[in-house]
């Protein structure tokens, strides 16, 4: 009689995914939403300050300049982001819409309460 050679089914190779490092992602989390507080805050302290430069040369007053100067911190943070090594392509839309949204709102209100303290002091 001859042997066959019997084939191990069980040595067949299971892909493992690889452990996720919660704490990296976390910092990494953590990181661009300061980044993108950060990034709120100056342009709404920018929006400030040349608004009060243009009030003071007499110059129409314009919402254009503001949303720009929004719009260009919400996409300077893709470059921050590279400049800190964090992958800006394993970003997703939601995590695109989070920075932005993040960004909006911080502008938004140091812009108000900039603007509003000068109303009050005046």
């Amino acid at each position: 009689m001859t042997e066959e050679p019997v084939l191990n089914t069980q040595a067949e190779e299971t892909h493992v995914p690889r452990p996720v490092d919660e704490t990296a992602e976390y910092t990494k989390r953590i990181t661009r939403t300061l980044i993108a507080v950060g990034a709120g805050c100056i342009a709404g302290i920018i929006c400030f300050l040349t608004d009060q430069a243009t009030a003071a040369s007499g110059a129409g007053k314009s919402f254009i300049f503001p949303i720009l100067v929004m719009l260009a911190s919400i996409i300077i943070q893709k470059h921050i982001f590279m400049f800190i090594r964090i992958d800006p392509t394993k970003l997703e839309k939601k995590d695109w819409f989070y920075q932005g949204f993040i960004t909006f709102a911080f502008w938004y209100v140091t812009w108000t309460i900039l603007l509003s303290e000068t109303t009050i002091s005046s």
